[in-house]
């Protein structure tokens, strides 16, 4: 009781300084909202709700956003998995767009540019970079909003088809680079002599045995869910077409001296002789003047050499270093190892060039030759073909794990509103207060004055 006689004291205290018609109506509106305070705390609640139900269903519908995340080595330095300059925003590019347009089903009723409004990129850190800092960032919050023909699209909807879309350019884009495995021979033999022809054919089958052995140690026990096919399988071809198709169809060739110049290939085999002998004496030469100078070096300074080095941590300490000598060395080893590949390409064209005055072809030997490098370029072909099929499905796949697309973590209190939604539920109430006084205000007086 004297609790209550004090709220009462205190309460009178507050609107003892306000005029009688005015403190009597505030003092009824407060009594009315203290009498019905559970209706009110009630309606509160239920007004901030519905608020932020109301805007949390506009958001979902008209906004949504994801993150994306780069998980490759590459992508630390700003590249793509190919080696060639990332950039995000080529999410909003023309040809991602019309590709989203197809999937959505919007043709004709938006372009690419009008679309790309509707999307914006930003990097998810919000470090402070020095100048002297490089910092590349390697996630990104992709961010959709409904616009213009849009409008009555689910964001969430157009989102997930964006991340389709950008998956599937990525891949093609900079997933591998596929251009070795292209194989083209247009009738070399027609156009060139029987031995260029081979030489190109066996270039080209040592880059597919290259390719394809690469990816055998990559991934050995991969199968092809269509054809079967392994890259264990594929290397074994490219080396048997290596060690016996291409290896006999230039011994047949050599042997009976099958050409389609005789004295235009001979010229140009021995210029090339002349050339590799030039550039064989030069190196021998500077390999004996390097191994010159390691024997007169000074025994002082061939011991290993300390010098003062500075670390990340700018620290200093003694690293070892490489001595004249050293370089000499690397220097002669070098030389010596492209002498000893000029002597054998001397060796070679010497040999073609004694077949070529001894031995002479006719037409059937012209037609049997003509059918093997048909044969072995078929092969090829068909290699090439079987390593594209086997590279594109162990590649896609794997690319597939080079983006990842989470949540950006916006919560329900973000997502609806929440702070908004409070502050606007008691501004109603507010309101509904002031109503309250005015017209208990309006009422006291006309009682007064009647």
């Amino acid at each position: 009781m004297q609790e209550t006689d004090r709220l009462k004291a205190s309460r009178n205290a507050a609107f003892s300084g306000i005029p009688g018609k005015r403190r009597d109506s505030l003092q009824s509106a407060f009594e009315a909202f203290r009498k019905r305070k559970c209706l009110v705390l009630s309606a509160f609640l239920i007004i901030a709700l519905v608020l932020c139900g109301v805007q949390y269903l506009m958001n979902t519908h008209s906004t949504a956003s994801t993150v994306l995340s780069l998980d490759y080595e590459e992508a630390s330095k700003g590249l793509a998995p190919n080696g060639t300059r990332f950039s995000i925003y080529e999410i909003r590019s023309s040809e991602v767009m019309g590709r989203l347009i197809g999937y959505a089903g919007l043709e004709g009723k938006i372009t690419p540019e009008e679309l790309s409004e509707c999307i914006s990129v930003k990097a998810t850190h919000d470090k402070t970079v020095s100048v002297s800092e490089n910092y590349i960032s390697t996630s990104f919050v992709i961010k959709f909003t409904g616009k213009g023909a849009v409008r009555d699209r689910s964001a969430e909807d157009m989102l997930s088809l964006l991340c389709k879309t950008y998956r599937e350019y990525f891949v093609e884009h900079y997933g591998f680079n596929h251009s070795i495995l292209s194989f083209a021979v247009d009738d070399l033999k027609f156009n060139d002599e029987y031995v260029m022809t081979v030489d190109l054919l066996e270039l080209k089958c040592g880059q597919l045995e290259k390719y394809v052995q690469l990816r055998n140690r990559e991934s050995k026990n991969y199968r092809d869910p269509g054809t079967g096919l392994t890259f264990s399988a594929l290397e074994q071809r490219a080396k048997n077409l290596c060690t016996y198709d291409i290896a006999k169809a230039r011994s047949y060739i050599i042997e009976n001296g099958i050409v389609n110049d005789r004295f235009s290939l001979n010229t140009m085999l021995n210029y090339k002789i002349r050339m590799d002998r030039l550039m064989y004496d030069k190196m021998i030469a500077a390999y004996d003047e390097d191994n010159e100078g390691i024997r007169l070096y000074d025994t002082a300074m061939s011991a290993i050499v300390m010098i003062p080095t500075q670390d990340q941590t700018m620290q200093y300490y003694m690293s070892r270093t490489k001595t004249g000598m050293d370089n000499m060395a690397l220097h002669a080893n070098m030389q010596l190892t492209g002498a000893t590949e000029r002597l054998e390409r001397i060796e070679y064209n010497t040999y073609l060039t004694e077949k070529l005055k001894t031995s002479g072809s006719d037409s059937v030997q012209k037609e049997k030759a003509d059918a093997m490098l048909d044969e072995i370029q078929t092969s090829l072909e068909k290699l090439a073909a079987d390593i594209q099929t086997v590279d594109s499905s162990y590649t896609s796949t794997k690319a597939r794990n080079y983006l990842s697309f989470s949540d950006d973590g916006t919560g329900f209190a973000e997502r609806s509103g929440l702070i908004g939604s409070l502050l606007l539920a008691a501004l109603i109430l507010a309101a509904a207060f002031i109503c309250v006084f005015l017209r208990t205000f309006f009422s006291k007086k006309k009682e007064k004055e009647a």
